[in-house]
């Protein structure tokens, strides 16, 4: 039997959503109503549709089960919700949200919507291989750097314990502790680096400006770039997730520029445009060969993420000096 539809202006109402309605039998397994537009997010299947099927056999293997909890575990006062795949054609899956309840007390008769999430399992697939590669940098760093730079004073400190035992004279056991004293300096100095680099912007001990400034400086030091710097004087970031997701772009937009484009002067600037804020990251290197949508690289495809998260808009191209500029322009938020 083929599915009934749904009153005409209810649908309008729940396609300018993106939500696809429901009622369903037999406990959820069986479909007997459902939006005449639930193909644009379901994919053919939903064309082919009727109350005989199994809504459960178009589930991914993996979340039948969790599924079926949600919808067992339910009763008429309160409303279930459930994230799962579903095949939208005989061979890929999409990530559907399901909210539903069940209509009455003691009864095998449910409704519900549907809605994609697609975008939503995009930004946490994006957020772990960002935090991911995070991790195995950190780990980089510190079997590298830091623990190189530990080796050796342990190797200074048991040639001072030498010295020591064989009776070494004052000048030679100073020259020694000096040593030592300096790759002290040298890792206490690294390791702020470091715990810098995890948690670069805290609004509570810094203007967001403040922290561009120490990026930038370290970044000159770093790569030995020239990295002029403007910022509109009426421009206060207060909110702490979006300065933290400007200060990565800011980041990973220098980053590619010098190991990508071998630029050797990157110019930042943040002003404020009525209720918006821009920044953006301009460069002197070589620029894009191809188009940059092309582009699937991970730094980009971070770039993009973080202004998704952020709700900004961001381009990326080539400028008029050959290099790559990055633009973001954000709604400015006070808390």
């Amino acid at each position: 039997m083929p599915i009934q539809e749904i009153p005409l202006e209810l649908d309008r109402l729940l396609q300018k959503g993106g939500l696809v309605y429901w009622q369903a039998s037999e406990n959820r397994r069986s479909v007997s109503l459902l939006s005449p537009w639930a193909h644009n997010i379901l994919g053919e299947m939903a064309d082919t549709l009727s109350a005989e099927d199994d809504w459960f056999q178009f589930i991914h293997p993996d979340d039948r089960e969790k599924v079926a909890q949600s919808v067992e575990g339910s009763d008429s006062e309160s409303v279930y919700q459930v994230d799962y795949r579903w095949a939208d054609s005989e061979d890929s899956y999409i990530w559907l949200r399901e909210l539903g309840r069940r209509k009455s007390q003691n009864t095998g008769e449910f409704e519900g919507l549907i809605y994609t999430i697609k975008e939503q399992k995009e930004l946490e697939h994006t957020a772990l291989n960002i935090s991911e590669r995070e991790k195995r940098k950190l780990g980089r760093e510190l079997h590298d750097d830091l623990c190189q730079q530990l080796a050796g004073m342990l190797f200074f400190t048991n040639n001072l314990v030498y010295q020591i035992k064989t009776g070494k004279d004052p000048d030679t056991l100073i020259e020694a502790t000096t040593e030592i004293k300096k790759q002290l300096q040298l890792s206490i100095e690294k390791t702020r680096c470091l715990s810098h680099g995890l948690n670069p912007v805290s609004l509570d001990r810094k203007t967001f400006q403040e922290c561009l400034i120490e990026l930038i400086q370290q970044s000159q030091t770093l790569y030995s770039i020239n990295c002029p710097f403007q910022m509109g004087s009426d421009l206060t970031i207060k909110n702490q997730d979006l300065a933290t997701h400007l200060f990565r772009i800011t980041q990973e937009s220098i980053n590619n520029a010098v190991r990508h484009g071998n630029a050797d002067t990157i110019s930042i600037t943040l002003q404020k445009e009525e209720d918006f804020g821009i920044l953006t990251i301009g460069d002197n290197g070589s620029g894009f060969k191809a188009d940059p949508q092309d582009t699937d690289g991970m730094g980009l495809h971070n770039i993009r993420s973080r202004a998704r998260m952020i709700n900004a808009t961001i381009e990326i191209g080539n400028n008029d000096l050959g290099g790559v500029s990055v633009k973001c322009k954000f709604t400015l938020q006070n808390k």
